[in-house]
């Protein structure tokens, strides 16, 4: 119910007496800068807004709301802009929807505010909510602990400026050395009644309150509103900073000093781009380490005029551009899938949304400037439908009588819309909003098509399962992997039949009903923290440096939208953000110290891991052309292959590259690197060449896709690798351009959700056997004989080709073995003086005993990225260990571990790909609670996700029916068909999306190797 952000409002006259002071009568006069005075040509003039109108009024194009026979009651051809709903009446209408007890939007977002304002007014700044201060935490209050004041206090007078400006007399006091300043700024302000909770909040995290603070705080805070209506800012604004403890105010450094902007969605996006952005012209916005912070509020469900494509547009395109490396977004969505409850909340029993529609005739024909008893809201009934197939509430007006009038010439308008007849038939539907209404999964693919990560979020308590409304923190990330697939652009469709012609797609309105941007989105590129090119400059320190990496040799562009492909050709964008993904890791976690360290003793150090990817993508692509391997040449000798030793006799181990002993004679890290980015231009010109044309400069055929995929699955392969291993080290670095987790509050959430899942605890069971089929079909040997196929699904050796199997009945836990479990097995049967055995505490793990502490006698903390955590934030976690550790504590339970085709079975109802919220594709930078299946009508287990770590299974890794050992890579898989080595399905966190989606990959490890980001659940025979 929103405005939509895209349609422009009529202007409000300029105010004619300009203040010229801070201060009037005693009192602070906040600024308000007026984008409308800003931009002449912009849609916010009177004439544009009254064009968009008769536009909208003179269509004859008939759409349908939907694809079944009950949407074809609903067509309809004209469109009433969504703006038109919020002149000064619309908004007083509006005031009282929100207090109607139908209306269930406004209460529950202004619930989850008011009860959780605290968590999300740190989160905002990216502060700890445990962050330590000098004052009693009491003093932060969530919760309805002040009542709402009962009347707006007296308006002060306002001082409107241009943005220069404002710019200017807001560029503001000093900052604190040991505290940064955050820029509040919210779309569509409105009362403010739901957003002074916050604030409030914000002001209470200053200096003047908190005391002097240790580690990050705030030192200052703005917050800016953006609203159409001058007069609205106007009242909010006053009221606010007159109000006591309101948190806002004129007091710098004690209070959040308030502005205004008036203008449209779209303007201030502008000028928070140009003034609050760090960023050079033709540049992708700058993403820098430190500096003021920035927070976007975007609250009401206003996302929810949008279609879906619509709304990924808005975030990618429009809201994307503004979001650097300290920006921030709180977005507010409607998740209620429940129609009864929507319908009530668009068609009240007391009318007030019925009278809020209506008026929308009257200032329709206030700004075509039709004569009295022309246009009235009598002339016409509000009928809202809650439309299921598209999960979207639609209002329309219903003319009651046949209407023809004609609209005047305008000066200035053009000859199209001049004195145009508009001709309205008696009980002819014209469509004015549309609420769409995003479930919780919805709004994870609406942020992953959108290049957003999702920080955290909050929901409101009724609902925990699923959400009536939630609050998403989220930021653009320092890369991005793509999880889910393009949302169709299906929407309103044409009506084709044979009483009506054929009619053309219209120029885009404001609703932009027919708007296919999915057909161009591969084309269309996300905004990508990366420099011009991948050759890099090398700082003497780096990463360790103030300095930055320079690249060159690509053009500066946008990162390409893609979706994951499961095995496809990889695009260049693809290639992009798996460098940069690797970069981040090497170059910006791993100290320079640590590079010849080995986090894991039967591994390689580090810097084997950076030399080793460019050099066996080197040695592959010279194969394939058959040319030298890039220069020098002896990289391919010491990095070619790495080690994979026996556990229990190291001197056990297959075919490796010769390695240098001593650290000396390892190249230094700058020829490494400079190898790399020769590797990288070498891959960036494979592309610009390829073709499938006879005269194309790099011929694409069927084995040098294969090549190109091998070799960069290899390297995210390699980049889990290195992570796991990282993990075991204490010297890391935080991943740079993600938002680190805040444990205290993600753990009561995590507690929330274990508890009402808890009462899901039944097996899953399959009790008849089950056919499957395993693998797939991409027979190397083929290569050859076929042609290039964009549909063909590349692979690795050991997962061709496709059989089928039958699975006899067998029972499952419905989530793997968690950290709490674990360890209330371990700590079974231990005497009070009694430590863990060494054998049985997982790798994830660091435990100390102490004999002489009877509170902390056993000291568990859990291995992150993040460095080592409370065990208490984790402890829903699955445990990662050794599949011989978890396979006793099964026994234990008095099962086992599953099959390999006894997991597909399981996994087969439950595809990591289902799921837009499943925690692959580094999603986050740690594993999360597992989510249960639901059992379905039909008997069959959906729904659920292990928590972002891959799965042990009792099946050893050996070579199945019609095997044939790769002839690129011949010792892929056959190098470990051991009987040591055992089969693990799905994914981790930090597994890319490309290969966790593939139902037919295969990992394997060591059953006894404790570090890989694996766990496993319990199965039992039937």
């Amino acid at each position: 119910m929103p405005p939509q952000s895209d349609n422009p409002s009529a202007p409000a006259s300029p105010e004619a007496d300009r203040a010229t002071q801070d201060r009037r009568d005693g009192r602070s006069v906040p600024h308000i800068v007026d984008l409308r005075t800003e931009d002449s040509s912009s849609a916010t003039t009177e004439l544009s807004f009254r064009r968009e109108i008769l536009q909208g009024l003179a269509r004859d194009t008939v759409l349908v709301p939907g694809n079944t026979p009950s949407d074809r009651p609903f067509a309809y051809s004209k469109v009433i802009p969504t703006v038109v709903l919020y002149d000064n009446y619309g908004l007083e209408l509006y005031d009282k929807i929100t207090t109607v007890e139908d209306y269930y939007p406004f209460a529950t977002e202004l619930g989850i505010l008011r009860d959780k304002s605290h968590e999300i007014a740190c989160r905002l700044g990216g502060i700890s909510t445990a962050t330590p201060t000098k004052c009693d935490d009491s003093f932060f209050m969530d919760g309805n602990e002040r009542p709402e004041p009962e009347k707006a206090l007296p308006e002060a007078p306002f001082m409107i400026q241009s943005a220069v400006a404002l710019s200017q007399c807001s560029s503001s006091s000093s900052v604190e050395d040991t505290g940064f300043p955050l820029t509040i700024i919210e779309l569509g302000a409105g009362s403010l009644k739901k957003t002074s909770h916050l604030l409030r909040n914000v002001a209470r995290l200053l200096p003047a309150h908190t005391g002097v603070r240790t580690g990050e705080h705030l030192s200052e805070a703005k917050y800016y509103a953006l609203d159409l209506e001058l007069g609205q800012l106007r009242s909010t604004l006053s009221s606010i900073q007159t109000q006591e403890e309101s948190g806002v105010g004129p007091e710098v450094g004690g209070q959040v000093q308030g502005y205004g902007i008036c203008g449209t969605y779209n303007q201030g996006l502008d000028w928070i781009y140009q003034s609050l952005t760090t960023s050079t012209p033709g540049e992708p916005a700058q993403f820098e380490k430190a500096g003021p912070r920035k927070a976007i509020l975007w609250l009401g469900s206003s996302i929810g005029n949008f279609s879906p494509a619509e709304a990924v547009k808005f975030l990618r395109d429009d809201l994307g551009r503004t979001l650097d490396d300290n920006t921030r977004v709180l977005i507010g969505i409607d998740n209620c899938q429940i129609p009864e409850k929507v319908r009530l909340a668009y068609d009240d029993r007391q009318g007030v949304t019925k009278e809020f529609i209506l008026n929308a005739i009257t200032v329709v024909a206030r700004h075509l400037g039709l004569p009295d008893g022309v246009l009235s809201p009598g002339d016409f009934a509000y009928v809202s439908r809650y439309n299921a197939g598209m999960s979207r509430n639609e209002a329309y007006l219903r003319a009651k009588r046949e209407m023809r009038f004609e609209v005047s010439e305008v000066e200035g308008d053009d000859a199209e819309v001049q004195n145009t007849w508009i001709h309205i038939k008696a009980g002819e539907l014209i469509m004015i909003e549309r609420s769409y209404k995003f479930s919780d999964e919805d709004a994870y693919q609406l942020f992953d098509q959108a290049g957003l990560r999702v920080i955290q979020k909050w929901s409101d308590s009724s609902h925990p399962a699923s959400p009536a409304h939630t609050l998403y923190l989220v930021e653009r990330a320092a890369f991005h992997f793509v999880r889910t697939t393009a949302w169709p652009s299906a929407g309103d469709h044409l009506l084709l039949s044979a009483g009506l012609p054929a009619v053309q797609k219209e120029d885009n309105s404001g609703w932009q009903l027919l708007l296919q941007v999915w057909d161009k989105m591969s084309k269309n590129l996300f905004l990508m923290r990366v420099s011009e090119s991948h050759q890099l400059e090398y700082p003497n320190q780096y990463p360790n440096s103030q300095e930055k990496p320079s690249f060159t040799g690509l053009e500066s562009r946008k990162e390409d939208v893609s979706s994951p492909n499961r095995g496809k050709l990889p695009s260049m964008a693809d290639w992009i953000v798996l460098w940069k993904a690797w970069d981040t890791v090497t170059l910006e976690m791993i100290p320079r110290n640590m590079l010849h360290q080995k986090p894991i003793d039967l591994r390689h150090a580090c810097l084997f891991y950076l030399g080793h990817i460019p050099v066996f993508a080197d040695i592959h692509l010279s194969r394939y052309f058959k040319v030298p391997n890039t220069e020098p040449e002896w990289f391919a000798e010491i990095f070619e292959r790495g080690v994979d030793p026996n556990l229990d006799d190291p001197r056990k181990c297959h075919d490796h590259s010769p390695f240098p002993e001593h650290e000396k004679q390892w190249p230094s890290l700058e020829e490494v690197l400079c190898f790399r980015d020769k590797l990288r231009k070498r891959l960036t010109e494979v592309y610009r060449g390829l073709g499938k044309g006879l005269g194309s400069e790099v011929p694409l055929t069927r084995r040098l896709g294969r090549v190109l995929a091998m070799i960069y699955e290899h390297e995210a392969m390699h980049l889990e690798t290195l992570l796991y291993m990282l993990q075991q080290a204490t010297l890391v670095l935080h991943p740079p351009g993600f938002t680190m987790p805040d444990w205290d509050s993600l753990a009561r959430e995590w507690d929330t959700t274990a508890e009402s899942q808890s009462q899901r605890d039944e097996l899953v069971e399959y009790p008849i056997p089950q056919a499957i089929t395993v693998g797939h079909d991409d027979c190397e040997e083929e290569d050859s004989s076929h042609p290039f196929s964009e549909d063909h699904q590349y692979g690795w050796d050991n997962e061709s080709p496709s059989r089928r199997v039958v699975v006899e009945p067998f029972k499952l836990e419905p989530a793997p073995i968690t950290n709490q479990e674990y360890l209330e097995f371990v700590l079974e049967g231990l005497d009070n003086c009694e430590a863990i055995p060494d054998h049985f505490v997982p790798e994830s793990w660091t435990y100390v005993f102490h004999s002489s502490n009877e509170s902390t006698k056993h000291e568990v903390k859990v291995k992150t990225i993040y460095g080592r955590i409370s065990f208490r934030f984790a402890r829903h976690w699955p445990v990662q260990a050794s599949g011989s550790q978890l396979e006793r504590f099964a026994k234990w339970k008095g099962g086992r571990l599953p099959s390999a085709d006894e997991l597909r079975v399981y996994l087969g109802d439950n595809p990591i790909s289902q799921s837009s919220q499943n925690p692959i594709g580094f999603q986050n930078w740690h594993p999360l609670p597992a989510r249960r299946p639901r059992k379905e009508a039909d008997g069959r287990w959906r729904g659920g996700w292990s928590g972002g770590v891959w799965e042990w299974t009792s099946t050893l890794f050996e070579a199945h029916p019609n095997f044939k050992p790769s002839v690129l890579y011949p010792g892929y898989s056959k190098d470990f068909f051991d009987a040591e080595h055992h089969v693990l399905l799905g994914g981790s966190w930090a597994t890319i999306p490309r290969i966790a989606h593939r139902p037919s990959f295969v990992n394997w490890y060591q059953f006894k190797y404790p570090y890989v980001f694996a766990g496993a659940r319990v199965a039992y025979d039937y």
